[in-house]
C-alpha cells in the first residue's frame, strides 16, 4: 500500500469534476466526491497500517483504530488528523456522494482540502 494511490483517486476526483464542469451532470459532482472519499480512506488506512494499528474492514473498525492511534500519538490529535478525517466523511460521502447537497464551489473545497490531508498523511508515513 502507498500514498500514491490516494493521490491517484484523487486525480480520478479532479477528473470527475472536470468533466462535470464540461457536461455539467450533477452524477459527476457526486462521482467526484466519492473519489476523494476514496482518497482519504486509502491515506487513513496506510496510516494506521505503517504506524502499527492494522487494516480495518469496516467504517467503525477504522474509527475505533484512529481513536486507538490517537491515543498512543498525541500530536497526531494536535494535526487534527481525526477531526479532518470526520469532516471529509461527512462533507464528501454523505453529503456529496449520498445527498448530492454540495455544489461545485464546496466541492473544489473538499478536493483541496482533500490534497492537504493526503500531504500530511504522506508527511506521516515517510
Amino acid at each position: 500500500m502507498a500514498v500514491n494511490e490516494a493521490f491517484k483517486a484523487l486525480a480520478y476526483a479532479h477528473d470527475e469534476y472536470m468533466e462535470f464542469e464540461e457536461k455539467r451532470d450533477p452524477l459527476l459532482l457526486r462521482d467526484a466526491c466519492e473519489k476523494a472519499w476514496l482518497a482519504v480512506i486509502l491515506a487513513t488506512d496506510l496510516l494506521l497500517v505503517r504506524s502499527g494499528i492494522g487494516k480495518p474492514s469496516s467504517y467503525k473498525e477504522r474509527k475505533d483504530m484512529l481513536r486507538t492511534l490517537i491515543a498512543k500519538k498525541p500530536e497526531l490529535a494536535e494535526l487534527g488528523i481525526d477531526d479532518k478525517f470526520y469532516a471529509r466523511a461527512y462533507k464528501l460521502h454523505i453529503l456529496g456522494f449520498h445527498e448530492g447537497a454540495l455544489d461545485p464551489e464546496d466541492i473544489e473545497e473538499e478536493l483541496k482540502k482533500t490534497e492537504e490531508y493526503l500531504k500530511i498523511i504522506e508527511s506521516l508515513v515517510k
